[in-house]
């Protein structure tokens, strides 16, 4: 089947392909490129994203956090999941004063376009000023279609973000996903052509998939979007379930972890010489097995809990018995599972158990909120809408299904194997 695409955002910088090949001039593929360049400053945790909605950049202050920004712009805390809408998030828990932010205007018909020119985003406050550039236009079946910029970069800001940063961050990334965009829009085409959006199974598949968007579509409007909470009622929480926010105990250690006896034989007589266990560790390093064996920081248990392990239970509680600073003045045998483990080690430092604030677990604390009140959303609502459905069950009219006979059974077994 011949097809034909043109790409270019105006008649002066385009190009034609027959069949599968595509060329696209460097002028096309800057004007595409710069829809996306918008690169923020390296130490940045948010990156603002273009919009098709009219929107303010607002920089982040000291004390701010995205459910104060949400109170204040959207009226509810819990709505700060609406900035992911404008906005791209290293960690959306971790905002620094300076960074930029999206904030998404309620105002009627602003469309954001970007300025190829400069790398930033233009506002256009009225539709009456909007032009939507033609990036891409193909041929199928003598008739002809058009990919605007606003349908492929609202298509581009559909995907997952993890695929939008592979897309923008490889050489051609953008133009990579432009000939796989118009080749999922020929698919359809083609499938159209078959006669394939008459088919009856995938007619009442497309229905079944329908009626499950509008239940879920119908779920948040009903419980997600009606579930609300106060900053006392997570406080409350914090207060009566403090124990469950206790940061335990933790030690690290250096220690020269190996299952080569005649191996271990040689670390321990270097340890009675005198040299520090990290020297050890780094000598052994591509040998080291379990605490400490990190190739990038040999020797390094990290921070661990006295319930890190039970099969190490012997070598954990040696170290928390210690003193910061000591070594284990011997070399510790250990079994575990089939191996023998012989070990030396320093306990290095000692953290005590403390306290986590309300701020530190203050997001955990959302999510079991949120999750308690829509539980308790669903149960209400369903109650309504059973009542509203003036539900009538009548049991003793519900048909019986046979349940087939023991011989049956082994006898439909018996078939089914013959027949393979």
């Amino acid at each position: 089947m011949k097809y034909k695409t043109k790409i270019g955002f105006n008649k002066g910088s385009e190009s034609v392909c027959t069949g599968n090949q595509s060329t696209i001039n460097s002028y096309s593929l800057f004007l595409i490129f710069a829809i996306f360049l918008i690169q923020p400053l390296a130490e940045s945790k948010i990156i603002p994203i273009q919009s098709f909605y009219q929107t303010q950049n607002v920089s982040i202050q000291s004390g701010d956090t995205l459910w104060k920004l949400a109170q204040k712009y959207y009226g509810q805390g819990q709505k700060w999941t609406h900035f992911q809408k404008d906005n791209r998030f290293t960690d959306p828990h971790l905002v620094y004063p300076g960074d930029q932010l999206n904030i998404r205007l309620h105002a009627p018909g602003g469309i954001g376009i970007m300025n190829s020119t400069v790398a930033s985003v233009s506002v256009v406050a009225s539709t009456a000023e909007f032009v939507d550039p033609v990036v891409l236009e193909y041929e199928w079946e003598s008739e002809k279609y058009q990919i605007t910029n606003s349908e492929f970069v609202t298509a581009f800001q559909d995907l997952p973000s993890y695929k939008q940063e592979n897309y923008v961050s490889d050489e051609g990334g953008i133009t990579t996903y432009l000939g796989e965009y118009v080749g999922e829009k020929l698919k359809l085409l083609a499938a159209r052509s078959n006669g394939f959006d008459e088919d009856d199974d995938i007619i009442r598949k497309a229905e079944d998939y329908r009626n499950q968007l509008l239940v879920e579509r119908l779920t948040e409007v009903e419980v997600d979007e009606k579930i609300a909470y106060s900053e006392k009622e997570l406080v409350e929480y914090y207060e009566e379930n403090k124990t469950e926010y206790i940061e335990e105990e933790t030690v690290q250690a250096t220690c020269v972890s190996l299952t080569d006896e005649k191996k271990a034989e040689e670390a321990y007589a270097m340890y009675q010489e005198g040299i520090d266990l990290a020297e050890i560790a780094e000598t052994f390093k591509s040998d080291l097995q379990g605490p400490g064996d990190s190739q990038n920081d040999p020797g390094n248990t990290g921070k661990f809990r006295r319930d890190a392990s039970e099969n190490w239970m012997p070598f954990v509680e040696a170290i928390f018995g210690m003193e910061v600073g000591e070594e284990y003045s011997e070399q510790m045998e250990l079994d575990v599972g089939d191996n023998v483990f012989y070990l030396l080690f320093r306990k290095e430092s000692q953290t005590p158990a403390r306290q986590q604030t309300f701020e530190e677990v203050r997001d955990s604390i959302v999510t079991i909120i949120e999750q308690q009140k829509k539980r308790e959303r669903i149960l209400a609502w369903v109650e309504d809408v059973t009542t509203k459905g003036k539900l009538n069950f009548y049991p003793d009219k519900v048909p019986v299904p046979e349940v087939p006979s023991g011989d049956e059974e082994s006898s439909d077994k018996s078939n089914a194997e013959e027949e393979k």
